[in-house]
């Protein structure tokens, strides 16, 4: 099968790609014009700079190489700061819309999304597919927005179609800013981290995992429509720092509830990943405590790098 990824040079692009590639797939990675390909420097993928917002360019694009599926990946401004920024409406989604024209055009068979666990707000408890999503950032309702309309147009153009609502995802080469890397970092450097009190209880699943679930759902014919991509196994956040911390930094002494929650706090995230499992196979492999561990020597085996 031949898999264009849009957003190939991020955390979650390029992990896929690594996936499909060793499934046998030949994949075709877009990155948008003086992307970084830092994370597919090894890779064997077809590498394409494109814009997706030049509607002209994609549609070279996607007739030059004309895939069998396609995997939506990229989305610009994910960061806190940037979530209530109307770019993602002017851009984000006015450019999966664009992309979904071109691969119905192009004949493509499946379409797969990447949404977010932001699509339903303020999560409490055990999430299935069938909660009402009421998002609290342009962000989540963007998603929300490209979820019903790319749908829609590919269900009139007969071009299967997926949305995968991904939870909190972690591992090498995650974006260095985000919650379990900068934990990393700071336990490496022997500094006891700022936290809040870590009673939060968050569903994870570490990066090999997303991108197996991604390939799962786009292998599938059955695989079709809203899924829930995550662990199924929430964890209390103070937890997850103290694993850190044992492999780490051992013995290092952790205070919690330094830092305030914030006031939209998400207490319980988890995802219902029943529909995912029964309809692509896919079940999680990776444990908590062996990503922490892969991630934890991955971080390390970065200063030990003469590059370092």
């Amino acid at each position: 099968m031949k898999i264009m990824v849009t957003g190939a040079g991020g955390f979650v692009g390029a992990a896929f790609v690594a996936s499909a590639l060793s499934a046998g797939h030949d994949v075709v990675a877009i990155l948008r014009p003086a992307g970084n390909r830092q994370r597919l420097t090894a890779s064997r993928a077809e590498i394409v700079y494109a814009n997706l917002a030049d509607t002209p360019e994609l549609q070279s694009v996607m007739r030059r190489h004309r895939p069998d599926a396609i995997v939506h990946t990229a989305w610009t401004g994910v960061s806190n700061a940037n979530r209530h920024q109307r770019s993602q409406i002017t851009d984000n989604l006015a450019a999966t819309l664009a992309l979904v024209d071109a691969a119905a055009a192009a004949g493509v068979g499946k379409f797969v999304g990447i949404g977010s666990q932001a699509e339903y707000g303020l999560l409490s408890g055990r999430v299935t597919e069938t909660a009402v999503p009421a998002p609290t950032s342009l962000y989540g309702a963007a998603k929300v927005a490209a979820h019903v309309l790319s749908g829609q147009l590919c269900a009139d153009a007969g071009v299967d179609f997926a949305w995968l609502r991904l939870f909190s995802t972690y591992g090498p080469r995650d974006n260095p800013n985000w919650l379990i890397p900068a934990i990393i970092e700071e336990l490496l450097d022997a500094k006891r981290p700022r936290t809040t009190e870590g009673r939060q209880l968050w569903d994870y699943l570490f990066i090999d995992d997303v991108a197996d679930a991604i390939r799962a759902v786009v292998e599938s014919k059955d695989a079709v429509g809203l899924f829930n991509l995550g662990s199924g196994v929430p964890v209390p956040v103070r937890s997850i720092i103290e694993q850190i911390r044992d492999i780490a930094a051992p013995g290092l002494e952790l205070v919690f509830g330094e830092i305030p929650y914030k006031p939209d706090q998400i207490w319980h995230m988890e995802a219902s990943i029943d529909r995912l499992t029964r309809l692509s196979g896919f079940k999680p492999k990776v444990t908590l405590s062996e990503g922490l561990s892969r991630t934890v020597a991955w971080h390390a085996s970065l200063r030990d790098s003469p590059s370092c």
